[in-house]
């Protein structure tokens, strides 16, 4: 109910990369990741599962008793392991260097509402945002409940919405 595109319930890119993080298990990084159709979560007793066979992922959904069978496909990709030697990122260098002023952060939010992407309390996560140079630095706020996950998806989808500050 926190994250709303066009008047409806759109479950979050962020979740459907948790549930394949969470459904791999041994693998250490995400791949080729397309994301299909959006799931709308309008439906009571609406089946959502993550299968991952082979190296590759998919999350799907489904109504009724054949709702594997004749599922629907949202995202999908692949699991690989490691992360290939992508740099770490020296954050307070960066800040420092480029992040020359702050960001008005309900501005934001505002904007994402403007064209139809509503935000609730639970995925208002950004509480500092700091741009300049084309580049965006923002503390989120700190979860006190995880829900089971490792990275909760409205904090990545938080993080990468920061990105919108950088333009």
């Amino acid at each position: 109910h926190d994250h709303v595109v066009q008047s409806r319930v759109i479950f979050p890119g962020a979740g459907y990369l948790e549930l394949a993080r969470a459904a791999a298990m041994t693998a250490t990084a995400l791949r080729g990741v397309f994301f299909l159709q959006p799931l709308a979560l309008e439906t009571p007793g609406l089946l959502i599962e993550c299968a991952t066979t082979d190296g590759r992922f998919e999350v799907r959904s489904g109504e009724g008793d054949d709702a594997i069978s004749d599922a629907t496909v949202h995202c999908s990709g692949t699991l690989a392991a490691g992360n290939d030697g992508w740099p770490r990122v020296d954050h307070a260098s960066l800040r420092s260097r480029s992040c020359a002023r702050a960001a008005h952060v309900g501005a934001l939010y505002d904007g994402f509402n403007a064209i139809g992407l509503q935000y609730g309390p639970g995925y208002r996560t950004l509480v500092q945002a700091l741009v300049g140079n084309g580049v965006a630095s923002a503390r989120l706020r700190a979860r006190s409940a995880w829900h089971g996950t490792q990275v909760h998806p409205a904090d990545l989808d938080d993080a990468l919405c920061a990105g919108a500050l950088a333009s």
